[in-house]
């Protein structure tokens, strides 16, 4: 299912396991082994999942807690929630 901004995501509890090391927090999906090093946006957004949440609302909060205009943080958070979707580490709602 493709990601679109009135979507609303949340994390896929059931297949991962999230550990920190450093300061990077890993992401494995515990069903197929892959897994996902993310920075501390990355880590931002999957806080942000652990409730439902419209994709246009995470946009905006990050809008406010990164420097970064709001056409570019679109484009780059549908593109890294395109990633994590591929792994099966989110839940989609249309």
């Amino acid at each position: 299912m493709e990601i679109q901004i009135t979507s609303v995501i949340s994390r896929n509890e059931t297949q991962h396991l999230a550990n920190k090391v450093g300061d990077e927090l890993i992401l494995l999906n515990m069903e197929t082994g892959d897994y996902l090093g993310l920075n501390p946006v990355g880590a931002s957004i999957w806080e942000n999942l652990s409730v439902p949440i419209a994709v246009s609302e995470l946009v905006d909060r990050l809008t406010e807690s990164f420097e970064v205009d709001a056409g570019t943080c679109r484009t780059e958070t549908m593109e890294y929630l395109e990633k994590i979707a591929a792994l099966h580490l989110i839940r989609i709602d249309p």
